[in-house]
């Protein structure tokens, strides 16, 4: 009996230390490498370029509320509005480049913690997930992420996938737990940059996956709501989407209210003019 305790121990040595000597690399481990994961696909993509072109465009659009506007107090003589135009016209501008550049840059923000996973990496993470001891593995899921996030970069993907062990779990919750118990089975995948819909119709993916959601439940079943947490996903609605919202908003109703705006004063203008030809005769007679 002795003996065999022994050797429960030596064995559980053993695999403590091999878990010690694999090194675990996430972004999260540094302030620095939270930006890089961020920031550098916005920059090295030049997606900050495309946000600014489209923020411009955007701006130079909204200016024609404006225009129409202080047309029509030139038509009508109005100085003071005339004034004003040589101020409001640039501040009207701003905003509207600043909002929609804003809403731009956190919706890639949003869009950058959901993940767009290639089939091969994909296979990799279920893989991990249905071999990873997760209930004996204190550092499960972060071993599961820097091992995904190495097999990715080591597959030509630039950038990391997971910023952390947690952003990991709650990814395999949301795209392969929650499909599988809904019975949707729609694994969001992508194969060179295009969706891949048939992921659950593979058959050897289909037995990754069963085997990996049986190894997360067992998990489940031993540490209950300490890591299922599929109604609670804090990550997906953190702060970056709150302002998401509240800029996606701004400019929705920015854009009600300018057409709105446009479509008055371009009728008020049409008035003016067809009186202007009917009574200018009869006032300069």
């Amino acid at each position: 009996m002795s003996m065999i305790s022994y050797e429960g121990e030596r064995d559980l040595e053993k695999c403590e230390q091999t878990f010690e000597e694999e090194e675990i690399e996430l972004p999260e481990d540094s302030t620095g490498g939270k930006l890089t994961y961020f920031l550098a696909p916005y920059f090295f993509e030049k997606t900050w370029l495309y946000d600014i072109i489209t923020s411009l465009s955007a701006a130079l659009l909204s200016s024609v509320t404006p225009l129409v506007y202080f047309s029509l107090c030139d038509f009508y003589h109005d100085p003071l509005e005339s004034e004003l135009s040589d101020f409001l016209s640039p501040l009207w501008m701003i905003i509207h480049c600043f909002l929609c550049f804003m809403m731009l840059f956190v919706n890639f923000i949003d869009h950058r913690k959901k993940v767009n996973i290639e089939t091969k990496a994909l296979q990799k993470l279920l893989k991990e997930v249905g071999e990873m001891d997760l209930t004996g593995d204190p550092v499960a899921w972060r071993r599961i992420a820097s091992r995904v996030n190495h097999f990715s970069e080591e597959t030509g993907y630039r950038y990391s996938l997971f910023c952390s062990g947690e952003h990991c779990m709650r990814f395999f919750v949301r795209e392969i737990v929650k499909p599988i118990e809904c019975q949707t089975y729609d694994i969001r995948c992508y194969y060179e940059r295009e969706r891949y819909r048939n992921f659950w119709k593979n058959p050897s993916n289909k037995a990754l996956t069963e085997r990996a959601l049986a190894n997360y439940n067992n998990s489940v079943e031993n540490f209950g709501e300490l890591l299922h947490t599929t109604e609670k996903d804090k990550f997906r609605h953190g702060i970056f989407e709150k302002f998401l919202n509240i800029f996606s908003t701004s400019i929705l109703y920015l854009g009600a209210i300018e057409f709105a705006s446009f479509m008055i004063m371009m009728l008020t203008f049409i008035i003016s003019m067809i009186a202007w030809i009917i009574f200018h005769p009869f006032a300069t007679a």
